[in-house]
């Protein structure tokens, strides 16, 4: 029997005989074998061996039914294409299922020929399953590599872009900071530097590099040589650099940066103007103004009067004294000048020359260099004329200023520089000078306890207060202005005063004035339990002013009328001197929780430092 090959055509022609066929393939590693329509009819012991199948147990089964289920779609389209004469592979990889149900991935060609007088397909095939997992493996390991490579490059590529941007960042920083920031090597040359020294003139900046370099080679123990030589930082040392411009006092700190031997390869340099300095503590101890013009309650024609020639004075530079009784508002004046003057946005700063005592007024005014005297800071302090360079000094109570530090002051007013105590720098100050007293400056001069060039010198513009007696319009305006700020703090509405309670308010003189107003009023609405304010929640001095004011005419008999008078006078100063006994427990108390504090307690006490001062002093406390 002969087998026909397969050709193109289909055509069959002689071929093999069976048995030359079977002892061809039966040495054979591939598998082979051959099944017709009706299925199996051949399996080499190859093919058997690898599948576990023998000829009988498969005899006559489709092929199709060994193919994995998933594979089964391709097989039929494939042999449905081949019965409509279309040319298809003769080779595909498909698995296949073991006897033992284990799956196998084969290679397989195929050959369609004839064989005992009928049509055949003879299947070889190859068991390339290792092969498979190999190649999946591989596979997998190169998409797992591909993405670790995938993922550091996005990690690579999110950390360029940060330093970038951090890059961008320390760039706008430096470049925008009003500090300086400078580079500089051991031999004391600029290396970099920021937009801080193009802000200068270009005499100013060279010769800051040129004086930074001096110190860095010639001054052994200096803090910016030691940086170089012992590799230590040192943070804001205040040193003043002299200029042919003028001296500049600023802030100094500086790194070394070191490289990876542990040598100093260059230094950083941050310079921070001392004004800036002072800026800031001022904003943040509150040396600033917190009145205007606007806060001023009148309605008095003179006071209308006095604002307006205050207003025209604030647009100049030229120093004011302020007079007025305690309690006038001196202050509040002063606040508003500054606040309508061209320095509104820099410092106001105010110091009491009554209250300070008079060892310490100097170094409250012009400060003092490091190891000026024993327990003086490190680097010094500055005083308040450096404090409010650039906005105004508040002198108050000028009138109380020991003479020799009126002549101290004078030589500053002529100047326009301070020297440190014990410091030999001359620093330029750029301050406006409003004073207050509540004495007479002129007749103090005259009596000699006031210098007269300083008086001549600080007297450029005079503004006279008028006392709240002599203004009694705005006794009962201003009562009902800090009646409303009062019901607003404490919480309470619609207190309302009485007829005769405003009667006893507007027949008294009011010696405290507007401050004795404003205790008053705050004392009432914390003491009232109703609506309205009768004469008996007077303060006692009030009532018996009134009291005095209507005593009986002389028909009445003098001597009756002179006894209460005297009994009344009595009770007043008996009152009074309670009064006091019991102000003086008050502040000694508040001074005591507060340690000390004036401000706080003046505060709390709803007082002016200045009365809180006088009245310590009055009452011979040290």
């Amino acid at each position: 029997m002969s087998i026909p090959a397969y050709k193109s055509d289909n055509a069959p022609t002689n071929w093999l005989r069976d048995s030359d066929f079977k002892q061809m393939v039966e040495d054979l590693q591939v598998m082979v074998c051959v099944y017709d329509i009706n299925g199996f009819i051949y399996l080499n012991p190859a093919a058997k061996n690898v599948t576990g199948y023998s000829l009988e147990e498969i005899l006559h089964r489709k092929f199709w039914e060994l193919v994995h289920p998933e594979d089964r779609d391709w097989i039929q389209t494939r042999g449905t294409a081949r019965l409509r004469g279309e040319k298809v592979p003769s080779t595909r990889e498909f698995r296949i299922l073991k006897k033992n149900g284990e799956v196998m991935w084969i290679n397989v060609f195929y050959l369609i020929t004839t064989w005992s007088g009928r049509n055949v397909n003879i299947l070889g095939f190859i068991d390339i399953t290792e092969n498979k997992r190999l190649n999946e493996e591989l596979q997998a390991s190169r998409s797992e590599l591909e993405a670790r490579v995938e993922q550091r490059t996005g990690e690579l590529n999110r950390t360029n872009k940060e330093l970038r941007i951090l890059n961008q960042n320390l760039n706008n920083i430096l470049n925008n900071i009003s500090d300086g920031v400078a580079t500089v090597n051991d031999s004391g040359d600029v290396e970099w530097l920021n937009p801080f020294f193009k802000r200068l003139s270009e005499q100013a900046a060279s010769e800051i590099k040129s004086i930074l370099k001096n110190m860095i080679l010639n001054e052994p123990g200096g803090s910016l040589r030691r940086m170089f030589t012992e590799k230590k930082s040192f943070k804001d040392e205040e040193m003043i650099l002299q200029a042919s411009e003028g001296s500049l006092s600023l802030l100094v700190s500086g790194t070394p940066i070191l490289n990876e031997g542990g040598d100093v390869h260059n230094a950083v340099i941050i310079l921070r103007p001392m004004k800036d300095v002072h800026r800031l503590i001022q904003r943040f101890s509150g040396y600033r103004a917190s009145f205007c013009f606007e806060n001023i309650v009148s309605s008095d024609p003179i006071l209308a009067t006095l604002i307006d020639n205050a207003k025209h004075t604030a647009l100049t530079d030229s120093n004011v004294v302020i007079e007025g009784e305690s309690g006038t508002g001196k202050e509040l004046f002063a606040q508003a000048i500054h606040n309508y003057s061209s320095r509104s946005g820099g410092p106001f700063i105010a110091i009491n020359c009554g209250a300070t005592p008079r060892e310490l007024i100097a170094s409250e005014l012009f400060g003092y260099a490091e190891g000026a005297f024993t327990g003086a800071k490190k680097n010094g302090n500055p005083g308040k004329f450096e404090l409010a360079s650039g906005g105004t000094l508040f002198l108050d109570e000028i009138g109380d200023m020991p003479l020799e530090q009126q002549c101290s002051l004078l030589r500053v007013l002529q100047e326009k520089k301070i020297t440190r105590i014990g410091g030999c720098q001359a620093i330029p100050t750029d301050v406006r000078i409003i004073c207050a007293t509540n004495k007479d400056l002129y007749q103090e001069m005259k009596k000699g306890s006031f210098r007269n060039d300083l008086y001549y010198r600080l007297n450029v513009i005079n503004v006279k207060i008028p006392p709240l007696r002599e203004r009694r319009t705005d006794i009962m305006l201003l009562f009902n202005h800090f009646m409303k700020t009062s019901e607003n703090r404490a919480g309470k509405t619609g207190i309302r005063v009485s007829s005769r309670a405003r009667e006893c308010l507007m027949h008294y003189d009011w010696p405290g004035n507007v401050r004795e107003l404003q205790n008053v009023v705050e004392r009432l609405v914390n003491m009232t339990s109703g609506t309205t304010v009768e004469p008996d929640l007077l303060p006692q001095e009030i009532r018996m002013s009134f009291q005095t004011e209507q005593a009986p005419s002389p028909d009445t008999g003098v001597t009756e009328q002179t006894d209460r008078l005297q009994k009344l006078k009595t009770e007043r100063n008996a009152f009074r001197r309670k009064s006091e006994e019991e102000q003086l427990k008050r502040i000694m108390d508040l001074l005591a929780v507060n340690r000390w504090n004036i401000n706080r307690a003046a505060k709390e006490l709803g007082i002016s430092r200045t009365t809180l001062y006088k009245k310590i002093k009055r009452a011979g406390i040290h």
